[in-house]
């Protein structure tokens, strides 16, 4: 049976809007409540954000919430780590901008299927959140090789990224895969990339000796020399998850 503070937190979150000043005065642990509540039905905006955050927060999930550049502006959270910002279409790499540089110790940032955030926003958050660890660019079309570049120069303790269905390179890959993240790498997904060719996977190989989990199915300019590749690194202690599509 759910206590009476959740029924509460349910019925002030289904009218937000109503309840907006009172909502800006309340404990952050209640806070909280509303905030995942709010956020889980898709009803945080770029209007009510600023008053459901509060200095505390460590995570913030907008997907499939109606937000903006203007919602990120608004993120002033010293000791956030991880915000998910999966689908969110109308954010581009102002916004991205901006939350670099009142978040600077994010960790975990999600931003697939991004449509609008290109290789300036990424650039700006590789050089503010220099302990990025986990960062999700799959399905943003904008990406280039500049954007893997900046993270490689900056972000040493990257080992999680995701760059699916982006326009990215082999030189892009190469500036990962050789940068400052070399050593912490252990997770790539870099599917369905179709200019990508097996100097990248080689790349990858050749300098990310703790990599564990490596995806790059779906590039068709991929050969089997990249299958031929694989073969001394798969095995105990070795990479783990593996998959790939030869041409």
């Amino acid at each position: 049976m759910d206590s009476l503070l959740d029924l509460c937190a349910v019925c002030v979150a289904q009218r937000a809007d109503r309840y907006i000043e009172c909502i800006r005065t309340l404990p952050f642990n209640i806070k909280d409540k509303l905030l995942r509540i709010i956020t889980a039905k898709g009803t945080l905006t770029d209007s009510n954000i600023s008053q459901l955050l509060h200095a505390g927060i460590r995570t913030l999930s907008l997907q499939n919430c109606n937000v903006s550049d203007s919602a990120l502006r608004q993120i002033h959270c010293q000791h956030l780590k991880a915000i998910i910002l999966i689908g969110c279409v109308h954010i581009t790499s102002q916004g991205l901008e901006a939350l670099a540089s009142h978040c600077a110790g994010l960790q975990i940032v999600d931003l697939t299927g991004c449509v609008r955030v290109c290789d300036s926003g990424v650039r700006v958050l590789a050089q503010r959140c220099k302990r990025l660890e986990v960062i999700s660019l799959s399905e943003c079309p904008a990406i280039s090789d500049a954007a893997l570049i900046e993270l490689g120069a900056n972000c040493s303790c990257l080992y999680s990224i995701d760059f699916g269905g982006t326009e990215v390179t082999d030189e892009g890959v190469i500036g990962l895969a050789t940068g400052v993240c070399c050593q912490s790498l252990k997770e790539l997904q870099m599917v369905r990339c179709r200019n990508l060719t097996d100097k990248a996977v080689a790349a990858v190989l050749s300098n990310c000796v703790n990599i564990r989990i490596f995806h790059f199915h779906g590039c068709p300019l991929m050969t089997d020399k990249s299958r031929e590749a694989l073969h001394n690194f798969i095995g105990p202690k070795k990479i783990q998850q593996v998959s790939w599509t030869v041409y």
